[in-house]
């Protein structure tokens, strides 16, 4: 069975051969290359090149395509800074008034970073074939990107104030339809399988009601407007997404990303038969600053709450740090290979 063909088997709701390995690597491949992340990140086939090695070398199933958070923000006009070691992050905000984005909307072309991301995808898919999960990041999903853009403080005290919900909807809704669009060009390249993140509607952030209000209608209207297109969509939520589990899979996303915070038994039950759970290994304290052994123990603990009947894919919660031991990695990948067997 192909890496491609298991994770699709997962994705169904069938059970393969053995749990497929997403691993959110991208940094380290980078660096284990020998490029810094600006580099890799303004450079399609340096980019490419990075995440083909790392495939090769630790196996997993599913590649992680992410150069950052910021591209689509980017895209809307914000000045980013890149940096050898981390990710981008946005330096200037142009816009302080809602309405006045909205008109000029027009403007919207993609940046740097989305390009380089549609480029290395693009490479990556002809190397690779049918054989390999490409997985890249669309973006940030509407919530999370209006934050970007606006600025962190700003959107979320705007969001509470019911005076600006009209408003908000409207901006929430132009975002969503440039994700839509951004995906449209990935599926041109032959990218079927594709993730948003949306940290900021998580309820380590935002109450669950403002979820429901602002993240739920837009995650439903992207899950049905992907599946028209023929893409299968994975939405990332960081902290513990306990609490939105149940609604996350009413928008019938097939696939939900969560990190090591949510309390794994109720999330398990509230997927079950519904949802495919990629994660949940946390990528700091266990998978960059712990050993193999203790890699491998997280690692079995996790297929042994989440691995029952299938719809589960072992990977990091989060994005694992650039200064990720090699070993660690190994660890994480020859678990699923050796202990990886559905309950």
């Amino acid at each position: 069975m192909t890496s491609y063909e298991r994770i699709t088997t997962v994705l169904t709701g069938r059970i393969p051969d053995r749990i497929p390995v997403c691993l959110l690597n991208y940094m380290c491949a980078c660096k284990e290359a020998g490029f810094t992340l600006e580099e890799c990140f303004r450079d399609a086939k340096k980019f490419a090149s990075s995440q083909l090695t790392a495939q090769k070398k630790y196996r997993h199933d599913m590649l992680h395509l992410q150069n950052g958070i910021v591209g689509l923000a980017q895209s809307f006009g914000c000045e980013i800074e890149y940096y050898p070691t981390t990710c981008p992050t946005i330096i200037t905000h142009p816009f302080n008034d809602y309405e006045n984005f909205i008109n000029a909307h027009s403007k919207f072309a993609f940046g740097e970073l989305c390009d380089v991301l549609l480029e290395s995808s693009a490479i990556m898919t002809k190397e690779l074939g049918g054989s390999v999960c490409i997985r890249p990041e669309v973006g940030q999903g509407p919530f999370s990107l209006a934050g970007l853009i606006f600025g962190l403080d700003k959107f979320l005290i705007d969001s509470i104030d019911d005076s600006m919900t009209e408003v908000i909807n409207e901006v929430l809704f132009l975002l969503m339809n440039a994700v839509i669009e951004y995906a449209k060009e990935l599926k041109n390249i032959g990218i079927h399988i594709m993730g948003i993140g949306d940290s900021l509607i998580s309820p380590d952030v935002v109450s669950p009601q403002l979820y429901e209000k602002f993240g739920y209608p837009y995650h439903k209207t992207l899950v049905e407007e992907f599946n028209k297109l023929g893409i299968t969509l994975i939405i990332h939520i960081c902290g513990n997404a306990t609490p939105i589990t149940r609604s996350l899979v009413k928008t019938g996303v097939p696939a939900i990303e969560l990190d090591h915070k949510i309390e794994s038994k109720r999330t398990k039950e509230y997927t079950a038969g519904k949802c495919t759970i990629i994660g949940n290994l946390d990528p700091s304290g266990v998978i960059c600053h712990g050993d193999p052994q203790l890699v491998s123990i997280k690692s079995r603990e996790a297929i042994d709450t989440f691995g029952k009947n299938g719809f589960f894919i072992l990977g990091s919660g989060c994005d694992i740090p650039f200064e990720t031991p090699e070993e660690n990695l190994y660890a994480l990948v020859n678990t699923a290979e050796n202990y990886g067997v559905y309950k």
